[in-house]
């Protein structure tokens, strides 16, 4: 499948001008990537494809995140991110709707996240659509902490820790179950917006191939 699909966007004559992607740190817009069938990834991303759609950036205390947007015919969309130029650990997330988030989490749970204290989260009921992208049990690991994004890529690029013209702050919980293997996050914007994603944390092992797209992203 990969194959064909790699002959009929980018022909056969053109292997030596294509880029070398040796890690998920080379990927930028158009290229694609393959996962292997792992029992450590979600089973709707095992033997999969998705092209790379777009390439953002997430700062942090820690350091800068490049966040990639990943799209294919059977999931649809989710995201690829890591620390830096180290791509040691994945995060691979995808999107919590508000009215999955309350049928995963109890409601009166969930909102504990805002408290004073931090709290534990337990799955309330099981979503088959989600199936391997959460754990059964979380706990709160960081509590209303301060983020930036960046519609864009800033790899190569040195940000400062404070909100520019092209950047927009936003708080954020993080929750991580006892394997360490799921986190959950849920992320707060300026206009009150909420976004939650389930996430899931692999080594780049899991990845089978990667391909480049046409080099102009």
């Amino acid at each position: 499948m990969l194959k064909k699909l790699l002959r009929a966007r980018f022909g056969k004559d053109k292997e030596s001008d294509v880029r070398d992607l040796k890690s998920p740190t080379d990927l930028v817009a158009g290229d694609l990537v393959a996962f292997k069938h792992r029992l450590t990834l979600p089973e709707s991303l095992q033997g999969q494809t998705f092209e790379v759609t777009k390439v953002s950036t997430y700062e942090y205390q820690d350091g800068i995140y490049p966040q990639l947007t990943l799209d294919g015919a059977e999931i649809g969309r989710f995201y690829l991110s890591f620390k830096g130029n180290d791509p040691s650990e994945l995060s691979l997330s995808r999107a919590l709707g508000r009215r999955d988030v309350v049928r995963l989490f109890a409601e009166a749970d969930f909102a504990a996240l805002w408290d004073d204290d931090f709290v534990d989260l337990d799955v309330a009921q099981p979503l088959p659509a989600y199936a391997g992208w959460f754990g059964q049990r979380y706990s709160q690991v960081k509590k209303s902490a301060e983020g930036y994004f960046y519609d864009r890529d800033c790899r190569g690029e040195t940000l400062s820790q404070n909100v520019d013209d092209d950047s927009e702050e936003f708080r954020y919980h993080e929750c991580e179950d006892d394997s360490g293997r799921f986190g959950l996050t849920v992320e707060v914007w300026s206009d009150g917006e909420t976004d939650v994603t389930l996430d899931v944390y692999v080594t780049p092992e899991v990845i089978e191939e990667m391909h480049p797209g046409d080099g102009k992203q």
